[in-house]
Formats: structure tokens, C-alpha cells, sequence
């Protein structure tokens, strides 16, 4: 009798927590992107900046876009294949990159140290939990994560590999200039799969060499 007893109380805290916690595996995400200080040149600059990210499974798309343009990273999960498009005006430019030539880029953010912390604050409706990553130059950002909704593939933002939910709010940069990424809204229609086909006209193929001299050059 004792046992069924625990067993029911297993069963019912199973299904609060899966109710709780949603798995994300198709969505689109919504970030709002604001200056990280009281600047006013960076904060007009970032007016109508807006980043968004398209998840489908193993692939997602990620979208920062203002007056200037745009630029895309596709993740294609199957094929580990790293597609990046500019598109600066009449200008548009399309670099592929290899899983490992993504991964070196990145590698700042693999070496990260990551301190859970039990710091907890309401932030667009979700409870979050504080995190922080200090890099080996020894600065540290600081993110906010909620547990009640947890990507099943976590490729596609740098800090949430390591992170045990969702990324609702976070420090980074753009240039030099440090910006604040913060969760406007989370949209569970299905998201379209053109949205990761790879353009073969009108763009121009860059190797990633040149692709970094367009980024210095604007």
C-alpha cells in the first residue's frame, strides 16, 4: 500500500513538471536589442534593431536586422553546414562555412566558465534564473535563463549550449558597442522550411576572409 502511495506521488510530480516545462522544438523567438549604457549615440544607433531566431528542429535561423540590413545565420543541423547572408542594400553576400570552421570562430564561448547562480527576477513573463560566463581576458557577462521552456537543440545562440533553458535576457556586443538581448515574445507556429533554403541567385559568394573585411568595412 505504502509503495502505490509513492508511486501515485512520482506520477503526479511527473506531470506537474511536464507541464511546467515545455520542450522547444519548432518556435520563433523575439528579441527586443537595447544599449547596454546610458550613451546616447549607441542607443540611437540601435533603434529598430531586432534580433530574431527561427528554430525547426535541428535547423534555425538567426536574424539581425535594422535600417542598414541584415544578416542571417542559417544552422543546418543534418548537414552541420553554416550558411551566413548580408544583406546590405543593393548588396548581398552569401559565405558557407564548415561545422568546424563555425566551431573555431566560436571557441571563445565553448572556453567560457559558467557560474549558476540563485539570483532569481521576472523578466516578458517567465521566471528566469541568473547565470555568468567569465572569459579566459576575465570579463564576465551576465544572462538570465527560464527553465519552463528548454530548446532540444541549443546551436543557436553562443551562450546557450551550456545553459539548462532558454536564454531570455543577455549581455553582448555588436561591434564594440555592448547591447542588451531581451525576449519580447515566443511565437509556437510552425515555422516555414524555405526559411532555410540556401540562396543560389543574387547573392555573392564570399569566402570567410572576405566576409570579415565587408564587416570592417561598415
Amino acid at each position: 500500500m505504502f509503495r502505490t502511495y509513492l508511486l501515485l506521488l512520482l506520477s503526479i510530480f511527473l506531470s506537474q513538471t511536464s507541464t511546467a516545462q515545455r520542450r522547444l522544438t519548432e518556435a520563433t523567438l523575439h528579441y527586443t536589442v537595447e544599449s547596454a549604457t546610458a550613451d546616447s549615440s549607441i542607443q540611437a544607433l540601435l533603434q529598430g534593431v531586432s534580433y530574431t531566431c527561427y528554430i525547426k528542429g535541428v535547423n534555425s535561423r538567426m536574424e539581425l536586422a535594422s535600417d542598414m540590413g541584415k544578416e542571417s545565420t542559417l544552422l543546418l543541423g543534418k548537414t552541420g553546414q553554416v550558411i551566413i547572408l548580408k544583406e546590405l542594400g543593393t548588396q548581398h553576400y552569401l559565405t558557407r562555412l564548415a561545422s568546424k570552421q563555425w566551431q573555431q570562430m566560436n571557441q571563445l564561448y565553448d572556453d567560457a566558465q559558467l557560474k549558476l547562480l540563485p539570483d532569481t527576477l521576472l523578466i516578458s513573463g517567465y521566471s528566469c534564473k541568473k547565470a555568468l560566463f567569465q572569459f579566459g581576458d576575465g570579463t564576465t557577462r551576465e544572462v538570465w535563463y527560464t527553465i519552463q521552456v528548454v530548446p532540444i537543440y541549443r546551436e543557436f545562440q553562443l551562450f546557450a549550449k551550456k545553459i539548462p533553458g532558454l536564454l531570455v535576457q543577455y549581455e553582448a556586443t555588436i561591434g564594440k558597442a555592448p547591447v542588451l538581448f531581451k525576449l519580447k515574445g515566443v511565437n509556437y507556429n510552425p515555422v516555414q522550411a524555405a526559411l532555410f533554403d540556401v540562396p543560389e541567385k543574387g547573392f555573392r559568394i564570399l569566402k570567410w576572409e572576405q566576409a570579415e573585411s565587408v564587416n570592417d568595412n561598415q
